[in-house]
């Protein structure tokens, strides 16, 4: 990347505490403000995060835009126990790119306080694997930095593969595809059965 075009960004306080959370999905960070619809996780409206949550809800969205789509997601995370938080806290970001090889992850979100804070929590699901910066690769950095003892990595990572951390007590971890519509040949039956292994079975 060119060291020029870096810039530093650090996530906007979006963090919203579930009670009873269940499950915890993982992504790396948000995209560039400029593609941003409303201020919340995935905030880019074509992305297939949210659409993906509300089937699992059995309900659809109807706000795409501002405080009320924010409120209406909230109410989605609420009625599924489902956490959601990026692991980079702060990062360099090449130009305005939105792909995980273009951040440079420096600083992490506290994933362990999340874990710590909510003993219900069983699952994590990570949301993309690939990319050097991939949210996979990204959460095995940080158990390595925190020594959270974890089971065998899978030898050959894909979608579905899973592991288990221990931190007081076990949760399994299962890995995703990225929810962005730039994985094209990801259909949304294969992220929904994704989503539903960790949100179901929780």
């Amino acid at each position: 990347m060119d060291q020029g075009r870096k810039t530093k960004e650090c996530h906007p306080d979006w963090y919203y505490p579930v009670q009873g959370m269940r499950a915890l999905v993982l992504g790396t960070f948000p995209p560039h403000s400029a593609k941003w619809d409303y201020k919340f996780y995935y905030p880019n409206s074509q992305n297939r995060f949210w659409q993906v949550m509300a089937k699992i809800a059995n309900t659809e969205l109807s706000l795409n835009k501002g405080l009320q789509a924010v409120e209406e997601r909230k109410r989605l995370m609420t009625q599924l126990k489902v956490g959601v938080q990026n692991i980079g806290k702060t990062i360099l970001r090449d130009g305005v790119s939105s792909a995980d090889n273009d951040i440079e992850i420096i600083e992490s979100q506290d994933i362990l306080g999340i874990i710590n804070e909510n003993d219900s929590l069983q699952s994590i699901l990570l949301t993309g694997y690939s990319g050097k910066t991939s949210t996979y690769r990204s959460f095995v950095k940080y158990l390595t930095k925190n020594q959270v003892p974890h089971s065998p990595l899978p030898e050959k990572v894909r979608a579905g593969c899973e592991f288990t951390i221990q931190f007081k007590r076990p949760i399994t971890c299962i890995i995703g595809n990225s929810t962005s519509r730039a994985a094209r040949r990801v259909t949304c039956e294969s992220l929904l059965k994704q989503f539903k292994s960790a949100i179901i079975r929780s």
